[in-house]
């Protein structure tokens, strides 16, 4: 396949067959490539999405991209922050008004998912905060192993190449980092955060959010704060969710 423009949006550019994971085989080059340098794999056989649950992939089906993004060492209170552009750049990429956002990471369509980003933070070098941020996306997968999934294919969505959707989303990527430097790490001054806010579907009656640490929060999603915390009007007053699983309970 021919990885063009991807490889004119990346400050170096790998591609690979078949891996276990992207995201660990970036991870382990971080102190010797440069920040927007790109990891491509045709499958992976370890993918995983948030807290390391397994990501379901075909092989040239799915979008597995890494890239190695950072931030000044001064804006390591925002470095959480990556993943929330990450996720935005990512429905951006689609080009659909009907993909939206389902806080905090993932990309959805009619309530189903079609992929997600995760971000693992890697360290610091010459005052820079490096992170590797990964996309699987569901592109023409029919056969899913939860109800819950869905392809751009299966919900009806056209079908751009692996390349053009993986350099839409690094072009993506610089912009809004960028973007979030200049504005010194706030997001509201970036922009960021009202676009997560407008195409959030989890700004909705009817949601559960599952704490890791604590009881489940049921009500309506009223908004992601400027600390990317989800805001939930409950029967019980506001409630502030710093992580947690969201699903519908209605």
């Amino acid at each position: 396949m021919d990885w063009s423009l991807t490889s004119a949006q990346a400050a170096v550019f790998l591609h690979t067959e078949s891996t276990g994971s992207t995201q660990d085989d970036l991870a382990a080059l971080w102190q010797q490539t440069p920040t927007f340098t790109v990891l491509v794999a045709d499958d992976q056989t370890a993918g995983r999405g948030r807290v390391g649950r397994l990501w379901h992939s075909e092989p040239d089906n799915s979008l597995l991209v890494s890239v190695l993004v950072s931030l000044p060492a001064a804006l390591r209170d925002h470095l959480h922050w990556l993943t929330l552009i990450g996720g935005a750049a990512a429905r951006a990429a689609i080009g659909s008004e009907r993909v939206g956002l389902k806080w905090p990471n993932d990309v959805v369509v009619d309530n189903k998912k079609l992929g997600g980003v995760i971000g693992e933070y890697c360290g610091e070098a010459d005052a820079l905060l490096t992170a590797v941020l990964g996309l699987g996306l569901n592109l023409s997968i029919t056969d899913f192993p939860t109800p819950t999934a869905a392809s751009l294919a299966s919900t009806g969505l056209p079908v751009p190449s692996r390349d053009e959707l993986a350099a839409a989303w690094i072009a993506g990527l610089r912009e809004r980092i960028a973007a979030f430097e200049a504005a010194n790490g706030d997001p509201e001054a970036s922009g960021v955060l009202a676009e997560i806010n407008r195409h959030c579907d989890t700004l909705r009656p009817g949601i559960m959010v599952g704490r890791p640490d604590n009881s489940p929060v049921y009500g309506t999603g009223r908004a992601v704060l400027a600390d990317g915390s989800l805001e939930v009007a409950t029967d019980s007053g506001l409630v502030t969710v710093t992580a947690g699983e969201v699903s519908l309970f209605n």
